[in-house]
């Protein structure tokens, strides 16, 4: 099995979908639907779309039937990090420029909103499913999207919070409303077209499921951001330290840094004139500290969990996925 061809196909293929539909539906052609469609064409991992695919299939489900809310759900992960770019003046994503650099920052907030729209259009085209399911698909889409924007609003006030002054769970709920919240909606919706039902207790196990790995994914996104390589990872190297981002990563070393560990790191840490060499100190101050290790320790510990969990699922390969889905959260460069 090979783990990254299958999570790359079902990927693919939903933003195939996604490009298909914008190239239908939005206009103008310069610069709008350039705009909007500018990431998509550049790739991503699709982790979110494929997911609702291979659990829709784990649980004996027809994965043709999860393609248009797979779609809907990178249509509107995409249209957040038009919007994120531009408010944290990131230049780059996916090695591409940011929207709101390549065109301007008017663009780039009407793309994001176009791709918002485009997602409740792709929603519109399941085939196959009780009317009670389309409801509820399309009702918590528009939910989960307004929880993608409170966690925004959290990240960008806990910038101007002293970090002293936040906590573990502060920035956990931050995170989980950013992206986790996406995740587990594709995980439950895959489960609950498979059973063609809202509720049910191996909906539960997923629902939990979802919660770990995804976990998982952001503590190993924040290390990546860290520690990856430019190339790699897309954007650059110490944006995170010099943007001050509420990291569990960076919550564990303030809360544990001596005074002049906390001044070693503050050197760079939300600093936007940091040089290389104060980003580089502070990253050293923060594996001296023990932070990079503890929050290592802890995605290696969601992940077991979430592979325990599927255990309890029906066994088959896309199972077998899922569990080296999980696994590989925490073992990624990228």
């Amino acid at each position: 099995m090979d783990l990254k061809n299958e999570i790359a196909k079902r990927g693919e293929i939903a933003r195939n979908y996604v490009l298909e539909m914008g190239n239908k539906y939005i206009n103008p052609v310069d610069p709008l639907r350039e705009a909007a469609l500018h990431y998509l064409k550049g790739g991503g991992k699709g982790f979110r779309p494929a997911m609702m695919q291979l659990v829709c299939g784990s649980l004996g489900g027809n994965e043709q039937l999860a393609l248009a809310p797979a779609a809907a759900i990178e249509s509107i992960h995409v249209s957040s990090l038009i919007h994120d770019d531009f408010m944290d003046r990131d230049l780059l994503r996916r090695g591409l420029t940011a929207v709101w650099k390549q065109w301007n920052p008017t663009i780039a907030i009407l793309a994001g909103d176009v791709l918002f729209g485009l997602a409740f259009s792709i929603v519109g085209e399941i085939k196959g499913l009780s009317y009670d399911l389309r409801y509820a698909f399309t009702k918590e889409l528009g939910q989960i999207y307004m929880k993608l924007c409170e966690g925004q609003m959290y990240d960008i006030g806990f910038e101007t919070r002293e970090i002293n002054s936040l906590t573990v769970d502060d920035v956990t709920n931050m995170q989980y409303l950013k992206t986790g919240v996406l995740f587990e909606y594709s995980c439950v919706t895959g489960a609950r077209i498979a059973l063609n039902k809202l509720e049910d207790p191996i909906i539960d196990i997923v629902r939990n499921y979802a919660r770990l790995a995804g976990t998982a994914f952001q503590i190993q996104d924040d290390i990546i951001g860290l520690i990856g390589k430019e190339e790699e990872i897309g954007k650059p190297v110490g944006s995170d330290i010099r943007e001050g981002k509420r990291t569990l990563i960076a919550i564990y070393a303030f809360l544990n840094a001596s005074d002049l560990q906390k001044d070693q790191m503050l050197k760079g840490f939300g600093n936007s004139d940091a040089s290389k060499e104060d980003i580089d100190l502070c990253l050293k101050t923060m594996f001296e500290i023990g932070s990079i290790d503890n929050a290592k320790k802890l995605a290696e510990q969601k992940a077991r969990k979430a592979i325990d969990l599927t255990s309890m699922l029906p066994q088959n390969q896309n199972t077998e996925i899922l569990a080296a889905f999980a696994k590989y959260m925490v073992d990624r460069a990228i």
